[in-house]
């Protein structure tokens, strides 16, 4: 009988412990992230379900875009997932004609071959709700076509080679040296990377203006880090998971 009831209060106790960390992965609201909640945003906010319910509790999301050239339209999604398509001037038609969340988009496939159109298409739909650009950051992997929607009053932001930890010494100091070069040539974007490269960055662009994402399990490891990443005041944005019970993809 004693062993039985020891392993019966050994499941309870478990079984609420995994509750209240199931409850907590679910909470926007986590203690690494006291104090600093304004530059906290919802990361992959894909369907207009997440897009509502997110913004009960962040100022800002990031969404992913895959530009139709043929069709002219951007398509909200995330590969390798599956559409669902959702246009995104459906996606903003949802908000109040009040509401200017802040943004930021992942445009997957902006290169320089198609910024213009890419460009344009944007203008259209946010100058048909008089959204004010300043509210928007762009952002890629290809930086030469970013110059265009800094001239025309975006945020920008250069998405970072991956992995710079994982470099040697000179693979490291070579993709630096280029990643100099860019940020030289275009002062005034900011550079967005993983959290786990952030000491990188902070040693060699201190003064760089950062967007960074933290997506980690249900317990944070890098509490630490994600504190130091936070008191940045060179940070401006830190992207997050966020768990919508509709809509969440």
């Amino acid at each position: 009988m004693i062993i039985t009831r020891k392993v019966t209060n050994g499941v309870v106790v478990a079984t609420i412990v995994l509750l209240i960390l199931f409850l907590y992965r679910l909470s926007p609201y986590k203690l690494e992230f006291l104090g600093h909640y304004d530059k906290i945003w919802a990361h992959r906010v894909n369907s207009t379900e997440k897009l509502h319910s997110a913004l009960k509790h962040y100022k800002g999301v990031e969404l992913d875009l895959i530009y139709d050239a043929e069709k002219d339209f951007f398509d909200i999604n995330h590969p390798p997932a599956k559409t669902i398509n959702l246009k995104f001037e459906d996606y903003i038609a949802t908000l109040e004609k009040s509401q200017y969340p802040l943004l930021w988009l992942d445009i997957k496939n902006l290169k320089k071959d198609n910024e213009t159109s890419v460009l344009n298409k944007l203008l259209e739909i946010f100058n048909k709700r008089k959204y004010p650009l300043q509210n928007v950051l762009i952002e890629t992997r290809y930086s030469d076509a970013l110059p265009i929607f800094t001239q025309s009053g975006f945020k920008t932001s250069y998405y970072l080679p991956y992995g710079l930890r994982n470099r040697n010494e000179e693979k490291l100091q070579a993709t630096i040296q280029k990643i100099k070069k860019i940020i030289n040539e275009q002062p005034e974007i900011g550079i967005s990377t993983n959290h786990k490269d952030y000491h990188i960055i902070k040693e060699h662009f201190p003064n760089r203006t950062k967007y960074i994402w933290i997506l980690v399990p249900i317990i944070n490891i890098d509490f630490l880090t994600t504190r130091e990443i936070l008191n940045d005041d060179h940070v401006d944005v830190v992207l997050v998971n966020y768990v919508s019970l509709r809509g969440n993809r």
